[in-house]
């Protein structure tokens, strides 16, 4: 079970240290101002944290165990991340740009929505082949096609927020990473991945270069 392969007292330990972790900042996003850029970033932590429960699972059925798997690597990247990634940007781009925080907001509104609207049925296009019944393929193949929304929501939203911008920040360095970023995020989680996305192309690509580069480059936008 690649990157859940942990022994159960080590996951156990993944598990203990996630709740300290998210305790800390909790509590400090509770005793402080909460916008909606913190609390989806709260969101986006707790989820993650709960997500990686399904670990534990680990059915003697194969395509139980891939679809349990599934839900957590899929669920991660394309759904609770998302969240992460929106929220920082969404930070990123109020302190650097000047724009006003309900503009900012209601962007990141728009881009949590697109990619939970997609990210948890799109989870079927992993579906595909494991052996569950064949309603999947559509499934998988519609939602998936639509997850390149929203990281297309944000690659726009970070170039429009620099373009509207009242704000001429000194630090172009990090101005520059947020902006690669999200067109990295755009170009590898969701072209890469729009590019075999469909269960008829995905039947001759799966597990073909074309997966190894949409995982890598995706990586390159986290």
């Amino acid at each position: 079970r690649e990157f859940l392969e942990q022994p159960r007292w080590v996951k156990v330990g993944i598990v203990v240290a996630a709740l300290i972790f998210l305790y800390n900042i909790s509590m400090t996003v509770l005793a402080g101002k909460k916008t909606a850029i913190s609390n989806i970033l709260l969101l986006g932590l707790w989820l993650l944290a709960l997500l990686f429960l399904f670990a534990f699972v680990n059915p003697g059925n194969l395509a139980l165990d891939k679809m349990y798997w599934w839900f957590v690597i899929h669920l991660w990247v394309e759904g609770v991340w998302e969240l992460v990634m929106a929220s920082i940007l969404a930070f990123l781009m109020l302190k650097l740009t000047g724009v006003d925080r309900e503009v900012v907001e209601k962007w990141l509104y728009v881009i949590v929505a697109t990619a939970l609207f997609s990210g948890i049925l799109g989870t079927g296009h992993h579906f595909l082949w494991i052996g569950t019944p064949g309603y999947w393929q559509w499934i998988g193949s519609i939602f998936s096609t639509l997850e390149i929304v929203p990281f297309f929501a944000m690659m726009a939203f970070a170039f429009i927020m620099v373009w509207k911008g009242r704000r001429d920040h000194p630090n172009k360095a990090a101005l520059l990473w947020a902006l690669g970023c999200a067109v990295l995020a755009f170009f590898g989680a969701g072209v890469w991945g729009f590019l075999h996305t469909l269960h008829g192309v995905n039947y001759y690509t799966h597990g073909t270069q074309i997966t190894a580069a949409h995982g890598h480059l995706a990586f390159y936008g986290a």
